[in-house]
C-alpha cells in the first residue's frame, strides 16, 4: 500500500526494544475504531526523555519490529527517525564518526513535519499515543505543532480512565476537546522491560512475543547479561 493514497493514517513511535504483542494488537485495535487506513510504525531514533537510557541497536530493533510485523497488512515500518539518528553520526564526508558521542535526539515534531511533506495535504496523520504519554505531552518538543500536524489519539489501557486520565491533563488542555481524542483498548499484560528480564535469564517469551521475534532473540542473544 503506498502511504500517499491512504486517507487516514496511524503514527505510532516508540523503542520496539523488542516489539511484543501489545505493540501488534493495540494499533490495530485503535485503527479500526477510527477507521484509519493503515499503521506507520516509527522505531525511535534517540528520544530525547531517554537519552541516558541504553537501547539495544537500532538495526536489531527494525529487524525484530519488522518480522513483527510481517502478517500484518495494514502496518508499515518507516526508518525516519533511525536514519537522522546515522546521519547525524556521519563527518560532512560521510565517514561514521570515531569517537562515541551521546547521539542527538530526534523529537516527534521533526518526523511528522517531513512525513507531511512527504505525504502531501490529502493524507490525514494521527499520531498514537498511551495515556502515559498524555500525561507528559506538553513536556515535548513544540507539543502544539505536534498536535497541529498529527491530532493525538489516546489510548486509555486499564486501570487507567478516561476520567482519569481527563482529570489529570497537562496545564491549559481543554477537557472537552481532549475527550474526543481518546479510544479504550483492553489491557494486554506485556512490557518490553520484563521480556528483556526474562530473555536475560533464557526463560521463554511465548506468548509475549511473535515466535519469529523470540527466534531473533535467541539467534543472536539479544538482552543477555
Amino acid at each position: 500500500m503506498d502511504l500517499r493514497a491512504c486517507k487516514t493514517i496511524l503514527i505510532y513511535g516508540g523503542s520496539f526494544d523488542p516489539p511484543h504483542t501489545a505493540h501488534i494488537e493495540l494499533p490495530s485495535l485503535a485503527m479500526r475504531a477510527i477507521g484509519a487506513d493503515a499503521v506507520a510504525y516509527i522505531p525511535a531514533g534517540a528520544q530525547p526523555l531517554k537519552l541516558d537510557t541504553g537501547q539495544t541497536p537500532a538495526h536489531h530493533r527494525l529487524a525484530m519490529l519488522r518480522l513483527a510485523l510481517q502478517d500484518q497488512p495494514h502496518a508499515h515500518v518507516l526508518t525516519d527517525e533511525i536514519d537522522r539518528v546515522a546521519a547525524n553520526q556521519t563527518d560532512p564526508h560521510g565517514a561514521t564518526a570515531t569517537a562515541p558521542t551521546q547521539p542527538r535526539p530526534t523529537y516527534t515534531v521533526d518526523t511528522l513535519e517531513a512525513l507531511h511533506t512527504r505525504l502531501g495535504p490529502g493524507v490525514t496523520m494521527r499520531l498514537l499515543i498511551g495515556g502515559d504519554n498524555l500525561r507528559t505531552l506538553d513536556q515535548w518538543h513544540k507539543p502544539d505543532r505536534i498536535i497541529e500536524l498529527a491530532e493525538p489519539l489516546v489510548m486509555i489501557r486499564p486501570p487507567d480512565t478516561d476520567q482519569d486520565l481527563l482529570a489529570h491533563l497537562p496545564h491549559g488542555y481543554d477537557r472537552d476537546t481532549w475527550s474526543r481524542r481518546l479510544v479504550d483498548v483492553p489491557l494486554i499484560d506485556v512490557s518490553s522491560t520484563h521480556i528483556r528480564q526474562l530473555a536475560a535469564r533464557g526463560q521463554p517469551l511465548a506468548g509475549l512475543v511473535p515466535p519469529p521475534v523470540e527466534t531473533y532473540i535467541r539467534q543472536h542473544n539479544l538482552y543477555r547479561a
